[in-house]
């Protein structure tokens, strides 16, 4: 759920928890000098239109519009999108991150239903479609951060995932850009090529009509 905590930010929290303890979007604490080297800004490619179709609380979304993408941000689930909504408006107010913030829209619904009406046909091929599904938990790990925790209750697995990245191929945007575990396999074949994180990789699924 979302709700307002004691310093007037909306924060994702679950319910019976004391005000304050939830997660909110504080775009100010993202470090983002040297962010065109970074693995994902790399995986996008030229800078453009970018669909973030798996938003969560928007923080890879705010490392590519720092990089000078546009991005529009969609996100499924309403308690999520109101949080991250709180803080693009906050980002906004805000002199040192107004610029950043102002390359940042969010979309509240599924991708699956707004990828096609989002981007016209005729833009698709120069734009490029973001997908960060949810990481499959793993046994005897350690306990997944408070924020990653929240989202997966409020969101749920991205059992669709797959069909979300077909969706996106299909529709002729010129880039998909997925997020993986590094030991995970791809989550579709045709992956043109990937760039590999230090705890991630990004595999690039590139139209060859493009």
């Amino acid at each position: 759920m979302a709700q307002i905590d004691p310093r007037g930010r909306m924060e994702l929290i679950e319910a019976g928890e004391k005000p304050g303890t939830g997660v909110c979007v504080d775009f100010c604490r993202l470090d983002v000098r040297g962010v065109a080297t970074q693995p994902l800004v790399r995986a996008c490619g030229p800078r453009g239109r970018l669909i973030d179709a798996t938003a969560g609380l928007g923080g890879d979304a705010w490392i590519l519009a720092a990089a000078g993408f546009a991005v529009t941000c969609i996100e499924r689930s309403t308690p999520v999108a109101t949080v991250l909504d709180d803080g693009i408006s906050r980002a906004l107010n805000d002199d040192s991150l107004r610029k950043i913030a102002q390359r940042i829209g969010l979309i509240v619904g599924s991708s699956r239903d707004l990828l096609m009406t989002t981007v016209p046909p005729d833009a698709r091929p120069t734009s490029t479609v973001y997908l960060d599904p949810m990481y499959p938990p793993k046994e005897g790990s350690a306990l997944a951060p408070k924020s990653i925790r929240l989202v997966r209750a409020a969101v749920g697995d991205d059992h669709d995932a797959n069909i979300l990245l077909e969706s996106a191929r299909g529709a002729g945007f010129g880039r998909v850009v997925v997020k993986r575990p590094l030991s995970a396999a791809p989550l579709s074949p045709g992956v043109h090529h990937a760039v590999e994180g230090k705890l991630a990789r990004f595999d690039v699924y590139q139209d060859a009509r493009v």
